[in-house]
């Protein structure tokens, strides 16, 4: 009896060997089996997650982009200070961060890398290819950086640049530049105050030659008078115009997704980031009218008031312009009664910007508070961070009422 459970027990261990050997090998197979498909089945911007750079790497990153803010862009010590403690927040000084998710990527993580669900700003400059690694480079997005501060993000140079206190720099650089809001968690507020301090003693940032910072304050002034004559796509102001344009342009397109024909039509592109957005000079923030008053004020319009009522009626009503019914006018404002051309779902109606008519009698518009369902007026949705572009067909076209300034009708 005891023999038998001895060569049992023998039995027993041999087996239990065999059956881990089995086991190993085929784990080790199915391992070997799993890199294969990772290595075939994913492409390599989805292995792109950032790895932190070397400590020698990040800090010629970090100092690189101190002073291109600091000697190019103008910016005090505190704005340079608290705009770096955002760029370690958002990618920890890695240009080639990126993020598979949100589609973001660089030091700033800006927008349309791999896919435009946060917007699209990285490739606005021309430099950064969306997809392309090759050409996600420090380089490339400092060029990017000088680009958007110049032109669509000047609120941010002009608030940040002149900033005096680090801490309040990183808060207003996170709102102003990266638009996220103070209350949102990913701000992290805490964390890029202290930085931006040990950012602002370790680069001696209150030792910026008054020579720059004081080019700041002077700058100003130019930059707001610029603000409504510059183009974000660097463009001159469209004819209005000419040739007729291919291809029907759905409601709510953004510009980004226009063909470069509809780009060339279109022209000079609304500066949307320079158009104010608070309660007691833009009461219509982001709806249909606050918009048009904008863009028709940077296109020339003698406007002599800022709120120019409902879309319905917008401009109607102001002794500078003048109207018509069913003449569409190039660079003029377009007014939507309720329902017409599938717009101004409630009584006060929708306005918008003729950006261009062709020979056929159809329009290209620019509007704003129409995209997911918004309807011009609704004040609780009026969201939109830029413009979006339509087409008018030629029927809808003459129906509707244009408005312009008194003698270009």
């Amino acid at each position: 009896m005891k023999k038998w459970i001895a060569l049992s027990l023998t039995g027993f261990i041999a087996l239990g060997g065999l059956i881990g050997m089995f086991f190993l090998i085929f784990t080790m197979m199915l391992s070997s089996t799993s890199a294969e498909a990772t290595s075939s089945d994913c492409s390599d911007l989805q292995n792109q997650n950032p790895s932190l750079p070397s400590s020698e790497a990040t800090a010629a990153v970090e100092k690189a982009i101190f002073e291109h803010l600091t000697q190019t862009e103008g910016f005090s010590g505190a704005g340079g200070s608290g705009a770096l403690a955002v760029a370690k927040r958002e990618s920890g000084f890695d240009p080639k961060a990126v993020n598979t998710g949100g589609g973001v990527s660089g030091i700033f993580q800006w927008s349309g890398f791999l896919n435009a669900i946060n917007g699209n700003r990285i490739t606005s400059e021309g430099s950064i290819k969306a997809g392309d690694m090759s050409t996600l480079t420090l380089d490339n997005e400092l060029k990017l950086l000088k680009y958007e501060l110049n032109n669509g993000y000047k609120a941010a140079k002009m608030k940040v640049g002149t900033a005096t206190d680090p801490q309040q720099a990183a808060l207003d650089w996170s709102v102003t530049y990266e638009g996220v809001s103070l209350s949102d968690s990913q701000t992290n507020t805490t964390q890029i105050k202290a930085d931006a301090t040990a950012f602002y003693l370790k680069y001696k940032g209150e030792d910026i030659p008054s020579s720059i910072t004081n080019s700041v304050e002077d700058g100003n002034q130019e930059n707001i008078d610029n603000a409504e004559s510059e183009a974000n796509s660097g463009c001159e102001v469209g004819e209005g115009s000419g040739e007729q344009v291919k291809g029907t342009i759905k409601i709510g397109t953004l510009y980004n997704q226009l063909t470069p024909e509809q780009k060339k039509a279109v022209g000079k592109r609304p500066n949307f980031a320079s158009y104010p957005d608070d309660p007691a000079n833009a009461p219509y923030g982001h709806q249909c009218a606050w918009y048009v008053t904008f863009r028709a004020k940077e296109m020339g319009f003698p406007l002599s008031t800022i709120a120019q009522g409902n879309g319905v009626v917008w401009g109607q009503n102001d002794p500078n312009l003048t109207y018509q019914v069913g003449k569409p006018t190039p660079h003029a404002a377009v007014d939507f009664k309720q329902g017409q051309a599938g717009r101004g779902t409630v009584p006060e109606g929708h306005t918008a910007f003729v950006e261009y008519v062709n020979p056929d009698g159809s329009l290209i518009i620019s509007e704003c508070n129409v995209v997911a369902g918004q309807s011009g007026m609704d004040r609780s949705t009026a969201i939109q961070s830029e413009e979006s572009y339509a087409t008018i067909s030629a029927e809808d076209a003459k129906t509707l009422t244009y408005v312009t300034p008194k003698g270009k009708a």
